[in-house]
């Protein structure tokens, strides 16, 4: 009886056991479904839609902790970086009871045609600030056996891919890790802006990372604690490079074969021991002309303690596109953020011919010559040889063609130019830059003006060289300038340099010829101009004169700070020289020699100098002009003229509109003539002193008027103060 009692309650308890268990579940998977099918599931995971959001089309749960969806999208936004993964079907298994402890742990996820990626953003999503208490998220394992396409912005992989990956991350700025993981991909496409880059291929990426929070890591510096291994094997496609009408060069890929083999491997921050690549891709387009071509592009790297990298492409017979590379980079550090400091590394040849759409690099390379640069499209042929991600003795780059500008002494000339840098060995052991520019053509113009072309020419040749320390190179440097011959076609661009009241050119043309030696700053050293002129119209100290001119300035800086120079040696030739008197007589056929013996000029607008001059002329015809009519003088005067040559010596000052001719002594075996002249704007005034045989004259000049001092005239000459000391 006893026992009977026993049993029926014990089934009773059983019952309500499993009433209560099937009450629970069914209440389990009205709310589990319910959760799942309809807005409340996604209202509770999209509450910050802007970093995450979770969207399915349907969804089941029959068991506690086992949940299964159909069209699954997530997507998220981290930075500048906006992922996203679509899923047909997505199933998995949550450990519930680490719920109550804010922890969200998925043991097994199962997802079936997966497509997903990453793309980039303008607007930055910064992080909040971290704060405890944040949710753990960790998922020991996500697989997929049907992974369909991948893509980071514009590169996307498509084909049959597996994958199994698992992470950690707790929220509001707490740490994250990602474990080992492992993507493959079989019969894989690889396309680059839709045009196909591999086909054909196997990939395998394994990576891990490291637990860290976002203050130890935060974007780039991740791979400091990351693992990552990247196995590779496929056919290429082919590479087409055309260049345009502009010299601008257009890129694509084409249809091709060539063969992709790699096996890298990568950890916190350096290539592994046995990391290479073998790249290969056929290359071909078309040149400015229309020219086309077709060879082969290979790339070669290997790593040990270090990374040696090769790159060919062969040489054409028209000489462009080709590359041919041999470098060592010392280490196996990966720099992931300042890519240029891999050059200090590096270390081997590169021989190589390439079309670039600007040539303003060169520039940098000779940037201890500031006032040269060049510009513009052109091609380049290097042999280079690298020491310690230097330049080293034997490197050479020429350049066929470049549009180049030299800033000198005020001074802007341009010109289409070629050119070639090469680095010898000095006795030091010293690099010697020397540079090599020749302009086929050229224009000058004034750096203020520089529209205003006023000389134009053929065949410049400049020449840079410097030895010793780089570091020093700005006071070693040397340049030199050399043309002849350009045409200058209006001679009065050089009034702006003259006393234009006393001294300028009225008309003609002529040539301007230069050998100049420059310092790192552009400033003259030394070195000489010429200026050329035939039937140039002139005015000189009131006298209008037409012929022939040849100025040969020889300059040596004495004063570069004041651009002051030394012009000793100088000369001035007057050829063919006609003149009107102020009474309207006319000279034909005058001619003289001017040397500078003791001379000082100042570089400025306009030249100032002074200096001590020998002169040979014809006669003395233009001297007496300079102080009065031919029918003031008495009538033995002019015999001078009809007496022969004179050798004159005298000295000479200018500045501004003042032009100085004193102690100016003209004498042959004849007659003797003594003079000084001072002029200033419209103001004349002057001595003069004439002797032929017993016959002396003196005259004063003071504006329009003269006095004559035919008794005593050597005394009275002597007696008149010298306008320069």
């Amino acid at each position: 009886m006893a026992w009977t009692s026993l049993r029926n309650t014990g089934v009773r308890w059983l019952r309500r056991g499993l009433i209560v268990l099937a009450a629970t579940y069914a209440l389990y998977l009205m709310a589990g479904n319910a959760f799942l099918n309809t807005a409340l599931g996604a209202r509770a995971l999209n509450a910050k839609p802007e970093r995450f959001q979770m969207h399915w089309s349907s969804g089941r749960t029959w068991w506690p902790g086992r949940v299964s969806l159909r069209d699954v999208v997530l997507r998220g936004q981290s930075r500048r970086l906006v992922w996203e993964t679509r899923a047909m079907r997505l199933e998995g298994r949550i450990a519930l009871w680490p719920l109550l402890s804010r922890r969200l742990h998925v043991s097994d996820v199962r997802a079936d045609e997966v497509h997903g990626g990453v793309r980039r953003v303008e607007r930055d999503l910064v992080a909040p600030p971290a704060r405890a208490g944040g949710w753990e998220l960790q998922f020991d394992r996500i697989a997929s056996a049907s992974v369909r396409r991948a893509y980071f912005d514009g590169l996307v992989l498509e084909g049959d891919g597996t994958v199994q990956v698992g992470f950690y991350k707790q929220l509001r700025g707490g740490p994250m890790a990602l474990m080992p993981s492992v993507v493959r991909f079989r019969q894989a496409r690889l396309a680059y802006a839709g045009a196909e880059v591999v086909r054909e291929a196997d990939a395998q990426v394994r990576f891990a990372m490291d637990r860290h929070r976002r203050d130890e890591a935060a974007g780039i510096d991740k791979l400091l604690k990351t693992e990552l291994a990247v196995a590779l094997k496929g056919k290429t496609s082919g590479v087409d490079i055309t260049i345009g009408p502009d010299g601008k060069g257009a890129l694509r890929l084409v249809p091709g074969t060539g063969t992709a083999d790699l096996d890298v491997m990568f950890a916190r921050g350096r290539l592994a021991p046995g990391s290479r690549v073998r790249w290969s891709m056929p290359l071909g387009g078309h040149d400015a002309t229309g020219a086309s071509r077709r060879d082969a592009l290979g790339l070669a790297l290997a790593v040990d303690r270090d990374i040696v990298v090769k790159a060919t492409m062969p040489r054409r017979d028209d000489g462009r596109m080709s590359l041919d590379a041999d470098l060592t980079l010392r280490g196996n550090d990966v720099p992931l953020k300042r890519f240029a400091s891999l050059l200090p590394r590096a270390s081997g040849h590169v021989v190589g011919d390439w079309h670039f759409s600007s040539l303003r690099w060169l520039s940098d390379m000779v940037a201890q010559a500031g006032w040269l640069s060049f510009d513009g499209a052109g091609d380049v042929h290097a042999d280079v040889r690298v020491a310690g991600g230097r330049l080293a003795a034997g490197s050479r780059i020429a350049v066929p063609g470049v549009d180049a500008v030299a800033e000198v002494m005020g001074n802007r000339v341009r010109g289409r130019a070629r050119a070639e840098l090469q680095l010898d060995a000095g006795a030091q052991d010293q690099l010697i830059p020397r540079l090599q520019v020749v302009m086929e053509h050229f224009q000058v113009a004034s750096s203020k003006a520089p529209a205003a072309v006023y000389v134009q020419g053929r065949d410049l040749r400049l020449s840079v060289n410097a030895a010793g320390d780089p570091a020093r190179l700005r006071d070693t440097l040397e340049a030199r300038v050399t043309f002849a011959g350009a045409r200058v076609p209006d001679l009065r661009v050089y009034n702006a340099f003259l006393p234009s009241a006393q001294m300028r050119f009225d008309g003609g043309a002529g040539t301007l010829s230069g050998d100049l030696s420059l310092d790192a700053a552009g400033e003259l050293g030394h070195g000489t101009l010429r200026v050329a002129g035939r039937g140039a119209r002139m005015h000189m100290a009131g006298l209008q004169l037409r012929g022939d001119i040849d100025l040969d300035l020889k300059l040596r800086r004495a004063d570069l700070r004041q651009r002051a120079f030394v012009a000793d040696g100088s000369t001035l030739r007057l050829g063919n020289i006609g003149f009107t008197e102020s009474g309207g007589e006319s000279r034909r056929g005058w001619w003289a020699r001017i040397r500078l013996d003791r001379a000082r000029l100042d570089v400025d607008s306009p030249v100032s100098g002074s200096g001590g001059a020998e002169v040979t002329m014809r006669d003395v015809g233009f001297l007496l002009a300079l102080f009065s009519r031919q029918k003031e003088y008495p009538v033995w005067v002019y015999k001078l003229v009809d007496a022969g040559q004179a050798q004159v010596r005298g000295r000479v000052h200018w500045r501004g509109d003042v032009l100085v001719l004193d102690r100016m002594r003209a004498v042959n075996d004849r007659y003797e003539v003594l003079a000084r002249l001072r002029l200033q704007g419209a103001q004349r005034q002057g001595d003069l002193y004439a002797r032929w045989r017993a016959l002396s004259l003196g005259v004063e000049m003071r504006g329009a008027q003269r006095r004559f001092h035919p008794v005593g005239a050597k005394t009275w000459y002597d007696g008149r103060p010298h306008y320069l000391r």
